[in-house]
């Protein structure tokens, strides 16, 4: 299941869609949407067309025609003019769309690499609704003052926790509730999760599991002290965990005991639903493989006392 960021718009020109002649194939990317898809590498001559596989589902309308894997890639033009576009399987849209339609672009918060796309074609209901909302634009945020987020804030907030965590950690962030917009706060949950998963090679603390795919990954990161009473984007004050190790670790059923071994509460342990993660009751905690960003003491002896022991 994927939830989505806000959405984005291009009312399309004939080239985007089937009726294209020659060459021309997918839908151009304009310039200023580009920051809101993944980045690619900088053309050169062993690589002058750079590319990056994409999932999408594909929607007319609310009626889903697709699920495929397709591509995100410069076009170049006789070597002297660079063009990103989709191209690559989005037949059951293109081959339906006509100039002016309106394609509206989603970008999983989950999976960077997985996005929907809908076509609404005019007569329809979807058309109306965003031709009121696009008035004369003919791409961008479908809602001009709420727009997705870019990559590169996603890249400045991960350089911004690197640079953080070369201090002494500063356990809680007191000043999020007060600066964090909703873009600041996604970007930094991205760059938190770029920061914590790889040390601990995409793999559970707790049982070492890590179940993925291409480019994704089961194991999420997991802050000690959570975010919502303010605990730091800092990888010190993290765990890569299981999904379901996860939601027991932030209801308190388990915690980490100062010598680093897995403590599992009474009741938790009391119940056999519980047989699993009892299991692993008195095994040392699976550490990074960065020493310098192992969990913070501070922090897990604050999650041992107000949330497994509270």
């Amino acid at each position: 299941m994927h939830d989505f960021d806000r959405p984005l718009f291009k009312r399309l020109a004939k080239n985007d869609t089937g009726a294209a002649r020659g060459k021309q194939a997918g839908v151009v990317i304009p310039i200023s949407l580009d920051p809101f898809f993944p980045t690619l590498a900088t053309p050169s001559a062993v690589n002058p067309a750079p590319s990056i596989r994409l999932n999408a589902v594909l929607f007319d309308g609310t009626s889903q025609v697709g699920l495929v894997n397709t591509r995100y890639q410069y076009q170049s033009w006789g070597g002297t003019r660079l063009e990103p576009r989709l191209t690559d399987n989005l037949g059951p849209i293109r081959g339906i769309a006509a100039r002016d339609d309106f394609l509206v672009i989603e970008r999983s918060l989950t999976d960077p690499l997985f996005y929907r796309l809908t076509l609404h074609r005019a007569g329809t209901p979807g058309y109306a609704a965003m031709l009121a909302a696009a008035g004369a634009r003919r791409w961008g945020a479908v809602d001009a003052r709420d727009t997705p987020v870019k990559e590169t804030e996603i890249l400045n907030s991960e350089q911004d926790q690197e640079t953080r965590e070369l201090s002494p950690l500063e356990l809680f962030d007191n000043d999020a509730a007060l600066t964090e917009t909703r873009v600041m706060r996604i970007a930094r949950s991205k760059a938190f999760s770029k920061r914590v998963l790889p040390i601990y090679d995409f793999r559970c603390a707790v049982c070492g599991t890590g179940h993925a795919g291409e480019k994704v990954w089961e194991a999420e990161a997991a802050h000690i002290v959570p975010r919502g009473v303010k605990g730091a984007d800092d990888a010190r004050n993290g765990l890569a965990l299981c999904r379901s190790h996860h939601w027991a670790f932030d209801q308190g059923l388990f915690g980490v005991l100062p010598d680093r071994k897995i403590t599992v509460h009474p009741s938790a342990a009391a119940d056999v639903r519980n047989a699993h993660l009892v299991a692993f009751d008195g095994q040392k905690l699976r550490e990074p493989n960065n020493p310098a960003l192992r969990p913070d003491a501070e922090a897990l002896a604050w999650h041992l006392g107000n949330v497994v022991n509270s």
